[in-house]
């Protein structure tokens, strides 16, 4: 049993390692480093009414639009729960703050979101890559999204399909 909590650290902080990467890229406005941290099949819902996206293609084409008008950028990421089921799958829960500054600002209001994503990441070849991304806006200043985290448990049910 020890051997697979020690496993399970070393798990725990790829996972945060590619998320890290994820937000780093984001920062930089850099989808192709984005890219890089899903599967090419993964289901993404960046905003619940929205028809989720499948695969990196679809995603790719999402970033490079929304991105092209952003000059700058500040994401973090705080208090993960871990899920694991099995060796190579685990799912991931964790708080979120971004702000980010559009072209035509002042005329354009920046945007500080607070959220939680809600993760499945899955071991492929030795390398965890997320296979299921949510993002629940708890509330945002310079937006109107609010509160879709409510009523949902702490660590995420992978219903996105």
């Amino acid at each position: 049993m020890p051997e697979r909590n020690l496993d399970e650290l070393y798990d725990r902080n790829d996972i945060l390692e590619v998320m890290y990467r994820y937000c780093s890229a984001a920062d930089r406005s850099e989808p192709a480093g984005m890219l890089e941290c899903f599967l090419p099949d993964a289901l993404i819902s960046y905003i619940p009414d929205e028809p989720t996206m499948r695969g990196t293609a679809e995603l790719s084409a999402m970033l490079n639009a929304f991105l092209g008008d952003v000059i700058s950028g500040s994401h973090f990421i705080t208090n993960p729960l871990f899920e694991f089921r099995g060796r190579d799958e685990a799912l991931l829960g964790c708080y979120m703050y971004s702000w980010q500054r559009f072209r035509g600002y002042p005329g354009v209001s920046d945007v500080h979101r607070w959220g939680r994503y809600e993760l499945r990441f899955v071991r492929i070849g030795g390398a965890w890559k997320i296979s299921h991304l949510r993002l629940l806006s708890a509330g945002e200043y310079g937006g109107t999204r609010i509160a879709e985290q409510m009523g949902r448990r702490p660590l995420p049910i992978m219903d996105i399909e």
